[in-house]
C-alpha cells in the first residue's frame, strides 16, 4: 500500500472516531461521508480510507446483497493506538 498524506492521515483517524462513536453498531458508507465531510466532493476520500482501514484488518466491512450500501465497524481496539502506529505496524 502507498504511503499516507498527512490528510489521508487526518481522513482516518476521522473516520475511526466516527466508527468508534457508533461501535459496536455498523455504519453507512454514507454517514461516514457525511460526518466526515470527506464524500463524493473529495473523491469519496471517506471511502477510500475506509477500504484501506478494511485491507488492514481495522474496520469490519458488512455488504447486504439486497442493499447497495456497505455498512462498516470499528474491530475492538488496543487503547492509545493511533494511525502513525497503525502505518509503521503495516510496514509505511
Amino acid at each position: 500500500m502507498a504511503k499516507l498524506t498527512p490528510r489521508n492521515v487526518a481522513v482516518t483517524d476521522q473516520v475511526l472516531a466516527v466508527l468508534d462513536e457508533a461501535y459496536p453498531l455498523p455504519v453507512s458508507t454514507g454517514e461516514v461521508e457525511e460526518r466526515t465531510g470527506y464524500g463524493i466532493r473529495y473523491g469519496q476520500l471517506a471511502y477510500r480510507m475506509l477500504q484501506r482501514l478494511a485491507g488492514l484488518g481495522e474496520v469490519e466491512k458488512i455488504t447486504v446483497p439486497e442493499m447497495r450500501s456497505r455498512y462498516w465497524r470499528r474491530w475492538p481496539q488496543e487503547p492509545g493506538r493511533d494511525s502513525a502506529e497503525r502505518e509503521l505496524e503495516a510496514g509505511q
